[in-house]
C-alpha cells in the first residue's frame, strides 16, 4: 500500500509539473522568446534542485495540517488532490497544488472528526488571498519603474529582446527553483508522519516526476497565462515571472525568516503558497497599470473562481475516497 501512494503522490507531482509549466515559462513561450523544449530542460534541472536542497521547510507546515498514519490515507489526499489538477488542466485553468492538498487536508479531518489546525489553516488561505495582491503591487511597482528607465535610457530594439531573452531564462530558473522549494511540501507532506526510510529519496522522487510533468505541459494552460487573460510584451513577461519567483523564495526561506526573527522584524510564514495566484496576481497588476485595457475578465474570473471551487472539490473526493476504502475495509 505505501508503494501504491508514493505512486499517487508521484502522479499529483507530475500532474503538478503539467499544470505549472505555464506559470514558470508560458509567459516566454507565448512571446516566442523562448522555444518550449529549452524551458523543459531548464525548468526540469532547477525544479529538483529547489526540491531537494529547500523543500523542507514547507513540508512541516504541509504535514501539520493533520497527523496522516496511514498510506491509505496519503493516497486519498495526494490521488484527490491531482484529479482537481487534471481537471483544471483540462479546462486550460493554472490550478494550485497548495490549495488542492490544504482542501483534500481538510476533508481527510472532517472524516475522521479531527480538530482542525484552525490557526495554521487560517495561516495558510489568507497567504492564498494576499500573496496575489503583494505580487500584483509589486508587478505594477516594477512596470512603472521598467517604463520610466526605458524612457530615460532607450535600448536597441535587438539588444533590448536580446537582454529579455536572457532575463526570462534567468527568471524561468530562478521560478522553477523556487516552486520545487516551495510546493514540493503540498506533495511530500502527507508521508511526513510515515514511517519511510528515505525521506530525501522522496524530495528527489517528486522533483523528478514534477520535471517529467513538464514534458507533458498542457498547451492550454500556457495560452491562459502568456495571453489568454491579457496579451503580454516579452518585457512584461519577464515582470510576471520574476515577481512570481520573488514571491514564491520570500514563502520558502528558512535564511531569510531567521534574519527578520534576529531584526525582531515580522517573519513571513514558511507555507506553500499559490503560484498560479501569484502569476494571476502580477499579470493584474501589469494591466491596471496599462489602463486595465485588453483584461479579458472572463478569463481572470474562471481562475479566481477556481481558487475557491478547486480546495472545495478536492475536499469532497477525499472524504468520498475514504468513505470507498472504509466500505472495502481498507484502513
Amino acid at each position: 500500500m505505501i508503494f501504491i501512494a508514493l505512486g499517487t503522490a508521484f502522479f499529483l507531482a507530475w500532474s503538478l509539473g503539467r499544470n505549472n509549466l505555464s506559470n514558470l515559462f508560458g509567459p516566454a513561450i507565448g512571446t516566442r522568446m523562448l522555444p518550449f523544449q529549452s524551458s523543459v530542460l531548464f525548468a526540469a534541472v532547477f525544479v529538483v534542485l529547489g526540491a531537494i536542497c529547500s523543500g523542507t521547510a514547507t513540508t512541516q507546515s504541509v504535514s501539520d495540517l493533520g497527523n496522516v498514519s496511514t498510506a491509505t490515507q496519503a493516497l486519498a489526499i495526494c490521488l484527490s488532490a491531482g484529479l482537481i489538477l487534471i481537471g483544471l488542466s483540462h479546462l486550460g485553468i493554472p490550478a494550485s497544488i497548495t490549495q488542492t492538498t490544504t482542501g483534500a487536508f481538510v476533508g481527510w479531518n472532517i472524516f475522521y472528526k479531527y480538530n482542525l489546525p484552525t490557526d495554521l489553516l487560517i495561516q495558510t488561505v489568507s497567504a492564498w488571498m494576499y500573496t496575489p495582491l503583494i505580487a500584483g503591487i509589486l508587478a505594477y511597482l516594477c512596470f512603472k519603474l521598467l517604463k520610466k528607465l526605458l524612457k530615460k535610457n532607450p535600448i536597441k530594439l535587438l539588444l533590448r529582446d536580446k537582454i529579455i531573452r536572457y532575463g526570462l531564462l534567468t527568471v524561468g530558473i530562478f521560478s522553477s527553483y523556487a516552486l520545487g522549494a516551495n510546493n514540493v511540501g503540498s506533495i511530500i507532506g502527507p508521508f511526513m508522519h510515515l514511517e519511510t526510510k528515505s525521506p530525501e529519496m522522496l524530495f528527489l522522487s517528486a522533483g523528478l516526476a514534477i520535471a517529467i510533468g513538464f514534458c507533458f505541459a498542457d498547451k492550454k494552460v500556457i495560452k491562459t497565462v502568456s495571453s489568454g487573460m491579457f496579451p503580454l510584451t516579452p518585457s512584461e513577461a519577464f515582470i510576471v515571472v520574476f515577481i512570481s519567483a520573488l514571491t514564491l523564495f520570500l514563502f520558502s526561506s528558512v535564511e531569510l525568516k531567521n534574519i527578520l526573527l534576529k531584526l525582531s522584524l515580522p517573519t513571513i510564514p514558511l507555507v506553500p503558497v499559490p503560484l498560479s495566484g501569484v502569476s494571476i496576481g502580477t499579470i493584474i497588476g501589469i494591466a491596471v497599470a496599462k489602463g486595465i485595457t485588453g483584461l479579458k475578465f472572463k478569463s481572470a474570473g474562471k481562475v479566481i473562481c477556481s481558487w475557491i471551487t478547486a480546495p472545495i472539490c478536492a475536499g469532497v473526493i477525499c472524504y468520498g475516497i475514504l468513505s470507498l476504502f472504509m466500505l472495502g475495509g481498507i484502513r
